[in-house]
């Protein structure tokens, strides 16, 4: 009965130390591939607290839009524009969306621009309305 649990130990031992290196291995392996303007982006968007009201690959807020893809529909200077003079909010009549400088805007949309690399794979999903019954 002792050869067993020692056998037992042994695989238990094993499978925790295969599975911190496969863990620490995906970590520290796409980490080194985040380039450093993309993560002073996203410092900016997390100080802004932009999570409370937008979403990155599904994650944050349903008040705003979804980031995740920004960068393909606006590009450069349509973000640029959009951060640097922000509209009115849609549905306030005095609330404009955050204000950010013209640094802060450029390391937010290095950071859209590595989020627009990610291959995604179609997430999240889009809605798809029924064209009939949206007539009805």
């Amino acid at each position: 009965m002792q050869f067993r649990l020692k056998i037992f130990l042994a695989a238990i031992f094993f499978s925790v130390a295969l599975f911190s290196f496969v863990i620490y291995d995906s970590i520290a392996g796409n980490l080194s591939n985040v380039p450093s303007e993309a993560v002073k982006g996203k410092i900016v968007f997390q100080k802004k607290a932009c999570i409370e009201c937008h979403t990155i690959f599904g994650n944050g807020g349903y008040y705003g839009g979804d980031l995740t893809k920004v960068y393909e529909k606006f590009g450069s200077d349509g973000l640029r524009e959009y951060l640097t003079n922000p509209p009115l909010l849609s549905g306030a009549k005095k609330k404009q969306h955050i204000y950010v400088n013209h640094e802060e805007a450029e390391e937010m949309i290095d950071y859209f621009r590595f989020l627009q690399s990610i291959p995604n794979m179609g997430w999240p999903p889009r809605p798809v309305f029924d064209k009939k019954k949206d007539s009805e």
